[in-house]
């Protein structure tokens, strides 16, 4: 990946943490949690994780749910 698509990428990531805020503030959390899904693999895409990340980051919000953690 050359440096402009990064950079673009990681603006992009910048973009979505703030939407993911204003979603969670407003009581969103499973529109947040798939916010936060597009984030880790967009980071993975950057190699900023490992498929191993994403993959223990989507399980731990699949248990969440699963036990009612948080519902919309």
């Amino acid at each position: 990946m050359d440096e402009l698509s990064a950079r673009r990428l990681r603006n992009v990531i910048a973009v979505l943490s703030e939407q993911r805020s204003i979603v969670v503030s407003r009581g969103a959390f499973f529109a947040g949690h798939l916010i936060d899904l597009s984030i880790m693999q967009l980071r993975l895409t950057l190699h900023d994780i490992s498929e191993e990340e994403l993959s223990e980051f989507s399980n731990v919000l699949t248990v969440g749910f699963v036990s009612g953690e948080h519902s919309d």
